[in-house]
């Protein structure tokens, strides 16, 4: 796991190009407003999801086996919750087309996010993103998906 703001983005491009057409997309969808909804970057290695919603009080914790997220905070702050898939244990069977599976946890690490800064979670992370930090607020949030 990692997080960071997004004056930081170019330490992490050597993850990958997945990361570099990630945080590209991040800044073009920020100086155009771009709206809600899908976006193909290289096809299904790489695609993001622009995303409002208002941070919740409860959610499941989740994993991916395939793809590494990149969530990046807009506008508006929640709390991300994290914990090693190791330490977590799993309640659902793993679904491969949506790739998910959800986990029981305990003790998670939780840190709060707002504009500008990002979390990138792994296949061997486990994570509860959209939470409230202190009450309910409009977030939008920029999600990047690449194939690992």
């Amino acid at each position: 796991m990692i997080a960071d703001s997004i004056e930081n983005k170019k330490q992490y491009e050597c993850l990958g190009a997945g990361f570099k057409l990630g945080f590209e997309f991040i800044e073009k969808c920020v100086a155009e407003n771009l709206p809600v909804g899908k976006y193909e970057l290289d096809g299904k290695n790489v695609y993001a999801s622009v995303q409002e919603y208002d941070s919740k009080t409860e959610a499941r914790y989740e994993g991916h086996r395939e793809y590494i997220d990149i969530q990046f905070i807009v506008s508006g702050e929640e709390i991300m919750e994290w914990k090693q898939r190791s330490e977590s244990e799993q309640n659902t069977e793993y679904n491969a087309e949506k790739d998910v599976e959800f986990f029981d946890v305990s003790d998670a690490v939780r840190i709060p996010f707002k504009k500008n800064e990002f979390a990138v979670f792994f296949p061997n992370d486990v994570h509860r993103p959209g939470m409230k930090l202190n009450e309910s607020v409009p977030v939008k949030k920029i999600l990047i998906k690449i194939h690992k």
